[in-house]
């Protein structure tokens, strides 16, 4: 029982010496946690200022930007604005002067972005005040006078519509009317010509168109028509002089010199003839006419086997009329009967 007894006191000290051990450490432990709470909290401190001087600094450059970029704005919206006089023309406000005040308002407006960017937008107001409220000066159009050209075409396409309507008289007295007006007119000068020809006003016409060759020399028509307005004057001296003066080349007009060689042939000039007609039929070998004009000249220069020739190739052509036909082949017959068999 004492044992027991003994046993159960031991067991008592050892109890109270455990909850002595307990309550030490349990006082030792919260002594030794105390300095940790503190520590934690300094640790918490120290990041929130560390923040917050982060976001001081912050905030200062960016009020920095902010204030250098409105004055660069300043800077540049002042040098852009620059006030321009406003001249007055005096030609449209006879006797009166207009004063005029421009007033320059500049509006600046700064945003901020998410990303910090900054847009100003500048708008420029000018402001006119006229002391002078009168109408303003209303502009005349003032046409510009024809010149001489100007004037002879009009009158020129007036007679052209007469001469179309079977009005004659009209007609022809505007076209007189634009060569007086411009004498180099072209298309005046050649119509009035055709009408005198072909009424049979031959000395009019050759006025006409003798001052057409001397006026508009590089045009051939006008020598072409002078010329047989001369042969039919009976004049093919003078015809010739005014063909051999003109510029027209024999490839691009061969018209012109078949009428050189016929004024030729015609003055008995047989061998400028057979040059030219010699150099047409090459040009243009089915041209029956020409063929005969060189057997003519070729038969009167007493070429008679090298005219016979050229006859048969007019012959051939088939492009004569009736009567150069019958004229051909008496022509062909003759010199073969006189000796030049075929």
């Amino acid at each position: 029982m004492s044992l027991i007894n003994q046993m159960l006191k031991d067991l008592e000290k050892r109890r109270s010496r455990d909850l002595e051990t307990s309550e030490s450490l349990s006082h030792n432990i919260t002594w030794e946690t105390a300095p940790n709470q503190k520590t934690f909290n300094w640790l918490t401190f120290s990041i929130i200022l560390t923040l917050f001087a982060l976001l001081a600094v912050i905030a200062y450059l960016l009020w920095e930007r902010t204030i250098k970029n409105e004055a660069q704005v300043v800077a540049e919206t002042t040098r852009v604005a620059t006030v321009k006089k406003i001249k007055v023309n005096k030609a449209q406000v006879p006797a009166k002067k207009i004063k005029a005040k421009i007033e320059k308002q500049v509006k600046k407006e700064t945003v901020l972005a998410n990303n910090y960017d900054d847009a100003v937008d500048v708008d420029e107001v000018i402001n006119i005040q006229q002391v002078d409220n009168s109408k303003p000066t209303k502009l005349k159009k003032k046409h510009r006078p024809l010149n001489s050209k100007q004037l002879a075409e009009i009158a020129y396409q007036k007679g052209y519509q007469f001469l179309q309507q079977g009005r004659m008289r009209q007609g022809q007295e505007y076209l007189r009317e634009a060569l007086s007006l411009y004498i180099p007119h072209i298309k005046a000068r050649e119509m009035l010509a055709g009408i005198y020809i072909k009424s049979g006003r031959f000395i009019n016409a050759a006025e006409l168109l003798s001052e057409g060759v001397k006026v508009v020399p590089e045009y051939s028509l006008f020598a072409k028509l002078y010329a047989r307005v001369l042969l039919e004057q009976n004049n093919p001296g003078l015809a010739i002089k005014i063909l051999e003066n003109g510029s027209a080349a024999i490839g691009v007009e061969p018209d012109y010199h078949a009428l050189l060689a016929a004024t030729y042939q015609r003055v008995k000039n047989h061998k400028k003839a057979v040059e030219i007609y010699l150099q047409l039929v090459k040009i243009r070998p089915a041209a029956g006419v020409w063929w005969l004009g060189l057997a003519i000249s070729l038969e009167k220069s007493g070429k008679g086997k090298e005219a016979l020739e050229a006859y048969r190739r007019a012959q051939k052509t088939g492009s004569l009329k009736a009567g150069l036909v019958k004229f051909t082949n008496n022509r062909v017959s003759a010199l073969t009967e006189i000796g030049f068999p075929e």
